[in-house]
């Protein structure tokens, strides 16, 4: 039997072709299993967020939108204190994305059309300059393009060595040339395939690494000093400023967040 639609949701029209949802989520707010009758587009304003669907957890943080078409079913948990968007998409422009969950970065000019929606209140999108906008932020998310995950693994055989390492240890610091020796490749061959295998640098895909460890580590009330230093950088403050890039925010005021303090 299929999941009902939320109750919020057969209250409201069908999206013409947006419709957008504002909410505050405290921290620790969790959805269970459900699905939408229309396509879903979630943005939030700090932090992670992370949806669960039947054969894969995404996990994104501030900086891209999660896409879910319609009828997909998926739970949510958000961990600190954040601004939320979600965007209803009618058919017509939910065929252009793409038909699986993914996740989109915001370039500027996506983050920019969001931001206007938000600052003038936009609930629907009725008059025609607001039609437009929402026709011309779809084609920014299909030319953004998609990753299937935040962390995207691969089975060519050098990298899995590399990449299971870095999983399993990743404070560790050993350079891509050096890699390339114990893997008997050259650093300039390692470096195509993590672009074309993972979308990203090697040093991209690390920092990645070692931001999912620390927001566990930050959860389990570890020092900053002590977890800059055990995820391999030399000090705090190079740490602080890969977490803020990365998730909007300082890894103190994620601690507090996930504690309710605001």
């Amino acid at each position: 039997m299929p999941l009902p639609y939320p109750a919020a949701d057969l209250l409201l029209p069908a999206p013409s072709p947006l419709h957008f949802r504002y909410e505050q989520f405290q921290p620790h707010t969790g959805f269970d299993r459900h699905r939408h009758p229309w396509g879903q587009i979630n943005r939030i304003s700090l932090g992670l967020i992370e949806l669960v669907l039947d054969e894969q957890k995404l996990i994104a943080p501030a900086d891209y939108l999660v896409w879910v078409p319609a009828d997909v079913p998926h739970a949510a948990y958000v961990r600190q204190a954040m601004d939320y968007l979600s965007v209803y998409v009618s058919a017509t422009l939910a065929a252009r994305l793409p038909p699986h969950a993914c996740l989109i970065e915001q370039t500027p000019l996506i983050r920019a059309l969001l931001e206007d929606f938000a600052r003038r209140g936009i609930g629907t999108t009725q008059q025609p300059w607001d039609v437009h906008q929402a026709e011309l932020l779809i084609e920014c998310m299909v030319r953004a393009g998609s990753v299937d995950s935040y962390l995207p693994d691969s089975r060519d055989r050098q990298l899995q060595a590399i990449l299971a390492t870095l999983r399993e240890q990743p404070g560790d610091n050993t350079t891509l040339a050096s890699w390339a020796q114990r893997v008997h490749s050259t650093e300039r061959t390692l470096a195509r395939r993590f672009q074309r295998e993972l979308g990203m640098s090697f040093v991209q895909w690390r920092s990645r690494v070692r931001l999912l460890q620390a927001l566990v580590w930050l959860k389990e009330d570890r020092p900053v000093q002590d977890i800059a230093a055990q995820l391999g950088y030399g000090t705090a403050s190079a740490f602080i400023a890969m977490f803020q890039k990365q998730v909007g925010l300082s890894p103190q005021r994620y601690r507090r967040q996930l504690c309710g303090e605001g």
